[in-house]
């Protein structure tokens, strides 16, 4: 009732400490449930948008002739066709990326730009906010902005009907589309139909079998396994497949398919366990981790509720006099459980008020640290949802101290004797105070061992020297061609450069996949990475070949015919049959390879994968490496002119080799910022429990304390009597996390080939923690037992 509800608002005024400690700890509760529940409702709602998401589905494809097959997104320009004319397909759309930034007057502005099939929008749901999009698909000169990308091109100036240039191409916004939702598989700000005069492959991508991203739409009842195994025939027939197959690549197949197709509908699309151990594995997540961090933010929540149910507890406590008061005059026992009831739920609802308030704060950090845009979770259903759930919070927290209310006595609790709970009670809050420090000992442990990997990992050499070492894309189109020679010797005369060179891909990164079929000593024939780099790469990166020799610098890096010899890594000699590295050194491979040294391991995935074999070869690269003395910025401001003037339709992107190398372990440093927060979070919480159990425990053992003290008991021996109360709570709960913690440590550990030295220092640690919080937030206690006056108790 309203009444109830005042009197509850009244005793919160009157009692402003009380009240800001039991609304702040509830507060961080709600604030981490709210943000963990509303990451986990973005990932279960993924591609929740699309109409029918369960007939969409997205085909996969892994190439088995590569060295590291995996799945990707990609399917060839045909099998739209094909798909089409199985009599299952309503619908299909393929979609080609454009890697080609678009110009606003002698601006680039790189944009997300795809060319797509009519069918695109149909397929998505897509409404123009303003101008046609099925006239911005059809036109040639015909483009369609998102919201977002019309900002970015413009400003808040009106896009539809500007002009935007791609090359020397000129393109007109036809149609201004919505942005589409964070957790969509498909993201895209600028779309073109697939005869644009922007796609320069329109024409040919048919005959080439171009691959690209190929979405289809299945009519009702249609299962997928028929579709998929037409595009499986389909594209083992193709004639690129036929030239694998037939030729030496196809003999190292042993029977599989050249290409292996799937299916994968948009509406479980998200937690794809293909896609989520490829190389695309950051855009997907697992189920098992989605679901942990919810049952994180419960235990969070649970952990604040513990604390509150124990402040209320004592404060009930203390409010027996009160009660029995009340009933001597009249108050059933009903009105007492509705009244304790109202005022936890008014305080479990102020506190969720103050949580949502806090967690729209923290949204951007949190969004950064599971690396996930989840601007989209404040709706108003959302916020009326975590009201709702704060009720029932509120009602479940404010049971215990209603039932210690309602079993008060008038009697005893007129006369000072009903101020203690029963045994059970007691022995309930304690089991709560162990579970907190267990829970916090847990995330202490696997913080300390994700953080000390992390760091481990990250500081690990990785194989050269990546000091002052400078990363700078290329343009694809730009290999081997003048313009790219051009830009790489006017790199190398630049004030403060050291050397220059190119290679296939940066060390660190994961996506390029370049594979040769290479001849082993007894006939066989076995697929090699290759690595394509510039004659002088070695020198850049400061590396000496461990037997044998380096690729002469003279060499013509455009020399497709290998006349300078090849390297390996020891891996790759052990693959093609050679005992030791050395014995590698000056052998000919049956295809003409001469072998000329043997380089050092690098470690190209990092410590998640052992050194896989490689094979190096003198060509040009995608990538420069840029050795120089000057900083980044420095780097950059003498090196935009020379790139406007080399590549005038490209923008460029360049960084240090050590950022490169981080990124490997972003996730990891993810993980430890999470979990960072949550064991804080669980530490903080623990004590402030134990900080009440303590204040209750010194309350309801007055009487004995001042005992002791008569027979002699000095205050040393009062601390410690506390002491080995705390202690063993602490004690249980280690019991119980610290395996936990342990096993979760190894499963985490077993995803690296080196491990930090671990062994058990954080399991150690993280209980020192414990000790050092409880002692902390017992002291206050401790001290007021030990000076407490035994004529004061007693006359109490």
């Amino acid at each position: 009732m309203l009444r109830d509800f005042r009197i509850g608002w009244r005793l919160l005024l009157q009692q402003p400490a009380y009240s800001l400690v039991v609304t702040g700890g509830l507060a961080v509760g709600f604030a981490a449930c709210f943000l963990l529940f509303g990451y986990v409702a973005f990932c279960l709602n993924y591609n929740s948008s699309i109409p029918d998401n369960d007939r969409v589905f997205v085909v996969k494809q892994r190439i088995n002739v590569f060295a590291r097959p995996d799945w990707q997104l990609r399917a060839s320009l045909p099998l739209r066709d094909i798909a089409l004319n199985s009599g299952m397909v309503s619908e299909a759309a393929f979609i080609k990326n454009i890697d080609t930034p678009l110009r606003t007057g002698t601006e680039l502005h790189a944009l997300p730009l795809f060319a797509v099939d009519p069918a695109f929008r149909d397929i998505f749901g897509i409404q123009a906010l303003a101008g046609d999009v099925a006239a911005a698909l059809a036109q040639p000169d015909g483009l369609a902005l998102t919201q977002s990308g019309a900002a970015k091109l413009f400003g808040a100036e009106a896009a539809l009907g500007r002009s935007v240039h791609i090359k020397d191409t000129t393109l007109q916004v036809r149609a201004v589309l919505p942005d589409p939702p964070a957790n969509s598989t498909q993201q895209y700000e600028a779309l073109v139909g697939t005869h644009s005069s922007a796609w320069e492959e329109r024409d040919t991508a048919a005959d080439k079998w171009l691959t690209g991203i190929l979405y289809l739409k299945l009519k009702p009842g249609a299962a997928s396994d028929g579709v998929t195994a037409q595009l499986q025939a389909a594209i083992e027939g193709s004639p690129l497949n036929q030239r694998v197959k037939n030729g030496a690549m196809g003999r190292s197949l042993n029977g599989r398919n050249v290409s292996d197709i799937r299916m994968q509908s948009l509406r479980a699309a998200y937690f794809d366990e293909d896609m989520a151990a490829s190389r695309a594995g950051d855009s997907y997540g697992s189920s098992n981790s989605v679901f942990g961090l919810a049952a994180g933010g419960l235990l969070i929540l649970l952990l604040a509720a513990i604390n509150y149910v124990n402040l209320a507890t004592v404060r009930t406590l203390r409010r027996q006099r009160e009660i029995g008061l009340r009933k001597l005059l009249g108050a059933t026992t009903g009105q007492l459980v509705r009244q304790f009831l109202s005022e936890a739920v008014l305080t479990a609802m102020l506190s969720a008020v103050v949580g949502l308030m806090l967690a729209w704060l923290l949204l951007p950090v949190f969004s950064d640290l599971v690396n996930r845009r989840l601007d989209g979770i404040f709706t108003p259903l959302s916020c009326l949802i975590a009201l709702a759930f704060s009720i029932v919070i509120g009602m479940a927290a404010g049971a215990y101290p209603a039932w210690l209310a309602q079993h008060a006595r008038p009697a005893s609790a007129l006369a000072g004797r009903g101020n203690s709970e029963a045994v059970a009670g007691l022995w309930l809050r304690r089991v709560l105070t162990v579970l907190q420090f267990g829970s916090a000992m847990a995330l202490s442990a696997g913080t300390l061992a994700v953080g000390w990997q992390t760091w481990y990992a990250s500081h690990a050499s990785p194989g050269f020297d990546p000091a002052n070492l400078l990363v700078l894309d290329l343009p694809d189109d730009s290999l081997g061609k003048p313009a790219m020679d051009a830009m790489l010797e006017q790199l190398r005369r630049l004030p403060g450069v050291q050397g220059v060179a190119t290679i296939s891909e940066a060390v660190g990164r994961d996506g390029l996949k370049l594979m040769n079929l290479v001849a082993t000593r007894d006939g066989g024939e076995i697929p090699l990475e290759a690595k394509f780099v510039s004659p002088g790469w070695l020198g850049v990166s400061r590396l000496t070949p461990v037997f044998g020799q380096g690729f002469n610098p003279q060499l013509d890096p455009h020399d497709d015919k290998d006349s300078g010899g090849v390297m390996l890594n020891a891996a790759g000699a052990a693959a093609l049959g050679f005992a030791t590295p050395q014995e590698a050194v000056g052998a000919i491979l049956p295809q003409g390879f001469r072998i000329i040294g043997i380089v050092p391991d690098i470690r190209f995935q990092g410590l998640r994968a052992p050194a896989k074999a490689l094979i190096y070869r003198v060509r040009p690269g995608s990538v420069a490496m840029v050795r120089t003395s000057s900083s980044l910025e420095q780097a950059y401001a003498m090196i935009d002119p020379l790139w406007r003037r080399n590549f005038p339709n490209a923008i460029m992107q360049m960084t240090t080799q050590e950022a490169v190398l981080a990124e490997r372990y972003a996730d990891d440093a993810r993980l430890m910022r999470i979990l960072g927060i949550t064991s804080a979070t669980a530490i903080a919480l623990a004590a402030f429990g134990i900080y009440v159990l303590s204040a209750y425990s010194v309350q309801r053992s007055r009487r004995e304390i001042v005992l002791r003290k008569l027979h002699g008991a000095s205050s040393k021996d009062i601390a410690l009597m506390l002491a080995r109360e705390f202690s063993v709570l602490v004690g249980i709960g280690a019991v119980i996390g610290l395996p936990l913690a342990a096993v979760a440590t190894q499963r985490y550990l077993a995803t690296y080939t080196e491990h930090a030295p671990v062994a058990g220092w954080t399991l150690a640690a993280a209980l020192l923690l414990a000790a050092l919080v409880a002692l902390l937030a017992t002291t206050r206690h401790t001290l007021t037992a030990m000076r407490m006056s035994p004529v004061l108790a007693l006359q109490e």
